[in-house]
Order: structure tokens, then C-alpha cells, then sequence
């Protein structure tokens, strides 16, 4: 176990779910501390204890070297930690995270030399709501902490695989702090910009992605309804203008084929983007275009579309390409244009 003389050189883990267990993963077996950094330990926490247990078993055997320990609560994480990672589902496991009362990070701030929090780094991967992440980040810095918005991208494939695209908003300071510890999870690592601003990317990407997805499914059941097969569709729209990252890495057709792949759509649509979190992330861009009085017309439109499988015990814990199975069981009657 790390005591709290060697807090300089651990590194904290808040949220060990599909994508954060794969996340450590790459971190405790790629990240490489500064030369004179010592041995890193690792400080873990998850509201599923035996998602702990797993992951420090799994270690136990896979690197026994590394010191793992096993933390409480997320305050406890903090005074055993001075960068502290989280990767949480949604605004209120955020907020019970780093402000939610005498168990948060913020708690084991106000315990500690001002020293200890200065050095403190809190780097959260969560995607939530840009104002609220702004408002604790300035809450932590007014504690001698400091916060980076670092949402990722690339799904659980690209947690596995230590190919996530990282977007940072925040200090550029603090950034390029963050950096070593990133990269050893991602592809890319890009600071966007000041609070908020990786956020921003992120919400913005995954608007987008639900849009093409939506897309991409309602002209796979068009084209199969009008006579085409859908493996010659998939393969003409992959050499074509609607070529896209569904389209090529995440088809929701079960019955395509694309290279080596094997996405969601053939094994049932288990695993992936779930379909309640790709909800949430258009939820997100739908309230942030309403305050920024951008138009959403198309988005607006997906938002409303998943709204309803994101609520559907048979459709929100299945990847997002699952709207395609939705749309096909509407049949083919005339006017349904909304789920």
C-alpha cells in the first residue's frame, strides 16, 4: 500500500465500468514516470467494490510489481493521490466524485498542507455538462487544486486498445502535466482550449456521430426495403460520399460485413456506446445549442429519435447502432417518422 509520504508519485482512478477498467489497464502498463519520479502506485476507487477486486487480482498476476491500492471513497483517493483520474457516467456520479460532501475529492483538499493540493491534478474523462464541469473546476482551484475536462473518444475498442482521442480543456500548464499520463491511454491527446472547451469537442463530436449513425440506418433499411442487398449498399456507400466512421468501424446491420471487424451489430448489439450515454451526450448538445442559440433542426430530430430507446429496457444498455433494429421493427408502414 502507498503512504502518504509517496502521495507525489500516485496516481488516483475513480471509475472502473466498461471503459475505465481498460483505461487503468493501459495506464498502469504503458505510463512511464518522470526519471526521477520513483515507483508509481495506483489508488482506485469504484461504487462496485468487486470491480476493484477484479482489477487489482487481474494486476496482481499480469504486474505484480506496481502497488495498487484499494480506496473508499473518492476522498480517500485524494489524500492518497496527486493526480486523480475519473471516468463516471453521468453529472450526479461527477458531482459525488469531487464536491458531494464529506467523501469527495474536494473534502480530502481541505485536509491537506497547501502544498499537497497545489500539486494536486484532477483529470476527469466523464462527458457532462460543460457549465457544470466549469463551475467545480473553479471550486477546485479555489481549494489550490486544479481540474482538466478530458473526455475521450474511440469507445470501449479504443479503451482496450489504447487508441482513445483525448480532448482537454484547461490550463496549459496543467496540460501539459496531464500529457504523460494521457498519451499512455490515447492516440491523440489535443488541448482544446481554456474550461470547458474539451468538453465542447467532445459534444460536439458525438452529435455528429448520433446523426451519421441515425443516418447511415435509415438508408440501410431504405435501400434493403427498395430491393438492394445490404452487404452491396454497405460496400458502395464505404467507396462513396457517404462513407463515415459507422459506416466503416460501428455498421448497424447485422447481416454486413466490413473487413475483419466484428462490431456490436453481430453479437446483438451487446458491448459498444450504449444507447442511454449516446442519449445523454446528444441531450447534452441539444441544451448546449439551446444557450448558445445555434440551430439543431437535424440534431434535434436524433435527440428525439433515441430519446425513447434510451428509456427501453430492450434498447438503452445496447450499443447505439441498435436504432437500425428499432427502425426495421417499425415495419414499413407509411409515416412513421419518429420512433
Amino acid at each position: 500500500m502507498a503512504s502518504q509520504t509517496d502521495r507525489a508519485n500516485t496516481i488516483g482512478f475513480i471509475g472502473l465500468g466498461a471503459m475505465g477498467n481498460h483505461m487503468l489497464h493501459n495506464l498502469v502498463t504503458r505510463y512511464t514516470p518522470p526519471r526521477d519520479g520513483g515507483q508509481t502506485a495506483y489508488a482506485l476507487f469504484d461504487v462496485n467494490e468487486a470491480a476493484v477486486d477484479s482489477v487489482i487480482k487481474h494486476h496482481s498476476i499480469e504486474t505484480p510489481e506496481v502497488p495498487l491500492v484499494k480506496c473508499s471513497s473518492p476522498h480517500d483517493v485524494a489524500k492518497h493521490a496527486s493526480i486523480i483520474i475519473s471516468m463516471v457516467p453521468t453529472g450526479k456520479h461527477w458531482r459525488d466524485v469531487y464536491v458531494g460532501g464529506d467523501k469527495s475529492v474536494l473534502s480530502a483538499l481541505r485536509t491537506l498542507s497547501d502544498t499537497e493540493r497545489s500539486a494536486t491534478l484532477c483529470m476527469d474523462e466523464s462527458t457532462i455538462e460543460q457549465s457544470v464541469s466549469k463551475e467545480v473546476a473553479l471550486e477546485l482551484r479555489s481549494a489550490g487544486a486544479d481540474l482538466l475536462d478530458a473526455p475521450v473518444s474511440g469507445g470501449v475498442v479504443g479503451a482496450e486498445n489504447g487508441t482513445l482521442a483525448i480532448m482537454v480543456g484547461g490550463d496549459k500548464a496543467s496540460f501539459d502535466r496531464s500529457v504523460p499520463v494521457l498519451q499512455s491511454m490515447a492516440r491523440k491527446v489535443t488541448h482544446c482550449g481554456d474550461l470547458g472547451a474539451g468538453l465542447a469537442a467532445k459534444i460536439a463530436n458525438n452529435l455528429l456521430l448520433g446523426i451519421t449513425m441515425l443516418g447511415l440506418s435509415e438508408a440501410m433499411l431504405l435501400g434493403k426495403r427498395l430491393g438492394v442487398d445490404p452487404q452491396v449498399l454497405a460496400d458502395i456507400i464505404n467507396t462513396s460520399t457517404g462513407r463515415c466512421w459507422s459506416s466503416e468501424i460501428n455498421h448497424p446491420v447485422p447481416e454486413v460485413k466490413v473487413g475483419e471487424l466484428s462490431p456490436p451489430a453481430h453479437r446483438g448489439y451487446r458491448g459498444g456506446f450504449v444507447t442511454k450515454l449516446a442519449h445523454k451526450d446528444l441531450a447534452l448538445a441539444v441544451k448546449a445549442a439551446e444557450h448558445t442559440g445555434v440551430p439543431l433542426s437535424v440534431g434535434r430530430c436524433v435527440e428525439e429519435t433515441y430519446r425513447p430507446l434510451a428509456a427501453s429496457k430492450e434498447f438503452a444498455d445496447r450499443d447505439f447502432s441498435v436504432v437500425y433494429e428499432a427502425l426495421d421493427a417499425l415495419g414499413s408502414s407509411a409515416g412513421n417518422a419518429k420512433l
